[in-house]
């Protein structure tokens, strides 16, 4: 099945950063197609991707300590970003980050995240097939929370509700029943709000990657979803019912922080029994479903930034790749990718060398 893609698209105009890894304080305007990042490994590619994802999502996608960001010798690290109709911005020190949206400072994630779509494809996605459940959680976490705030909203308020009742789970063989409780029932209420709207999520990123599976050569590519609790609902029952094994453990034992999602090719789970080529063309077909999901969810389609992504697929799934890539795109690799048979016209160059960054237009 082709994909027939229209063209409405989100914009990243311009970016300012100061202060970030290596990267030379500079400001850059970039291409409304192709932005191609070229240099040698450690020249500092990936920095400019990071501080693109940083100024659109307000975390990396690197790091969690995000103080190694800051570059050394500096003592805060700053990152602004531009389109057409919305300008935000991360300023951070180490120890505070403020984030502002049109000039307003913004103290809630969940109310920053979304002002610009991004879709990240990376040589480490690889992790998402063959890594723990974490990584899987975190794809399908972190593409709710693009387009819906109370999503993200709902999933702090679970983790910071996780962290006080495993604290109460780790007091002992006698803890207050009357304080577990209390966590018990607001873990209830804010899991399955997330459970609702995974639930409503789950067939439309089944359907696409689906749909991208065939279109990288990967047919019968499926995906499932493997939840600690039936039915993806959590009740007082299930909670009661493994009590005794989370008092020993010290740790909550079902949720939505315990799922996993299983992706199979053939009815087979793709990590057994795909060959390596294969898993990183079902992880690239997870990532432009995600790409569509926003598309059809907003009505604009998202940046799109690759970080070498096809430096381990063949010529062949490269070019199809290419040639599925729409909107604005940040490809970065080690070298220009071959354009024939991509329909490719107009696109910027930038030359990295040690963090500094040239700039060249190629048409």
């Amino acid at each position: 099945m082709r994909i027939l893609w229209l063209s409405v698209s989100m914009v990243l105009k311009k970016i300012k950063y100061q202060g970030f890894r290596n990267l030379v304080d500079a400001e850059l305007e970039f291409s409304d197609d192709f932005n191609f990042i070229i240099g040698k490994n450690g020249a500092g590619k990936t920095n400019l991707l990071e501080a693109i994802f940083y100024a659109g999502l307000g975390s990396s996608f690197r790091v969690r300590e995000e103080e190694n960001m800051i570059q050394i010798g500096e003592s805060f690290l700053r990152v602004d970003a531009e389109t057409e109709q919305v300008s935000a911005g991360v300023f951070y020190d180490g120890h505070k980050k403020k984030l502002t949206l049109r000039g307003n400072e913004v103290r809630r994630l969940s109310n920053y995240v979304g002002w610009l779509g991004l879709v990240i494809l990376s040589i480490e996605d690889i992790w998402m097939v063959r890594g723990g459940p974490s990584r899987r959680r975190s794809f399908i976490d972190w593409t709710i929370a693009k387009i819906s705030a109370v999503y993200l909203s709902n999933l702090i308020e679970y983790r910071k509700i996780l962290r006080q009742r495993n604290s109460v789970l780790q007091n002992g063989d006698e803890p207050d029943d009357e304080v577990l409780q209390l966590f018990n029932e607001q873990l209830i209420k804010t899991g399955n709000e997330i459970y609702r709207e995974r639930a409503a999520f789950l067939p439309k990123l089944k359907d696409n990657i689906m749909v991208f599976g065939d279109e990288l050569g990967l047919h019968e590519l499926t995906l499932g979803y493997r939840s600690t609790c039936p039915d993806m609902h959590l009740d007082d029952r299930i909670l009661e019912r493994i009590r005794s094994r989370e008092l020993i453990v010290g740790h909550t034992l079902v949720g939505p922080h315990r799922d996993d999602l299983v992706f199979s090719i053939h009815d087979r789970p793709l990590r057994d029994y795909a060959s390596e080529g294969e898993e990183r063309a079902g992880v690239v077909s997870m990532k432009l479903a995600e790409a569509e999901i926003l598309y059809k969810e907003t009505g604009e389609r998202p940046v799109l930034i690759l970080d070498e992504v096809s430096a381990e697929l063949d010529r062949d799934k490269t070019k199809i790749l290419l040639g599925l890539l729409k909107g604005q795109i940040f490809y970065a690799s080690t070298q220009l990718p071959d354009f024939s048979q991509t329909g490719i016209m107009k696109n910027s160059y930038f030359a990295v060398d040690r963090g500094r960054i040239e700039v060249s237009q190629e048409n």
